[in-house]
């Protein structure tokens, strides 16, 4: 006998359901996450991890001031990995160490890493950084972080950051990560990139872009890091039943 799916996943596949069908159309706004959350009768974190995957598949997309939109009746092919191993997914912060190059203050739009993501405050603290492995004098990797005005006050003790700007954030805002979205992309190195980590520009690398969330479900951190392909593995162990 088939095991129950999950709360979350059973609402996934209902409201995805409701818009593939059409009873919930294109261009439509959902009801505030509060809202909702009541009329299915469930937590507002199971709304999210809902939401979350609807997302993911090209379905509905959440913005700023306007809330959540249908913007597609059919879900998005692609091929996607997923773990719920959250504190393996963060490892490499905790085995790491960062060093910070530089800080700036940049609004809404202002950077292509950005995308159509919006602060609270209207400006983002922009930290330029390297990541190093061990006692490593080389760069594993060069990045650029994106903190929500919110948490700009981080700015005068990133000197504390250790190996990860959002443990920081956490400790200083009473706040918790429970979130994190990710993605791996090959791209040609830039310029700046490569003379940080030591290599020639337009050489093939790996970009890791990430995204990290709150309990409250606000957007907190945006992550786009370079690393060096020679220095960098991701693996997946899968088994099948």
């Amino acid at each position: 006998m088939n095991a129950p799916l999950p709360r979350h996943a059973q609402l996934t596949q209902t409201l995805r359901d409701r818009i593939t069908s059409g009873a919930l159309k294109l261009g439509e706004r959902l009801p505030p996450e509060v809202d909702l959350a009541a009329d299915y009768n469930v937590s507002r974190t199971t709304l999210r991890r809902a939401m979350a995957e609807l997302e993911s598949e090209g379905l509905v997309e959440r913005r700023r001031r306007l809330g959540t939109i249908v913007v597609s009746n059919q879900p998005q092919k692609s091929l996607r990995m997923a773990t719920s191993g959250f504190p393996e997914l963060l490892s490499l912060t905790k085995s790491s160490r960062l060093e910070v190059l530089k800080t700036r203050h940049v609004a809404d739009g202002e950077s292509p890493f950005l995308g159509k993501h919006q602060s609270s405050t209207g400006f983002w603290l922009e930290i330029t950084a390297e990541r190093f492995l061990g006692q490593s004098e080389k760069p594993v990797s060069w990045l650029v972080m994106f903190v929500d005005g919110a948490f700009a006050g981080i700015d005068p003790v990133l000197d504390r950051v250790g190996g990860s700007v959002f443990e920081l954030i956490e400790g200083l805002f009473d706040l918790q990560i429970t979130r994190l979205r990710q993605s791996v992309t090959a791209l040609a190195c830039p310029s700046q990139a490569a003379a940080s980590i030591g290599l020639e520009a337009g050489m093939p690398v790996i970009a890791l872009d990430a995204e990290l969330y709150a309990e409250d479900g606000r957007l907190v951190e945006i992550t786009h890091a370079i690393y060096d392909p020679n220095r960098f593995r991701l693996r997946t162990d899968v088994w099948m039943d």
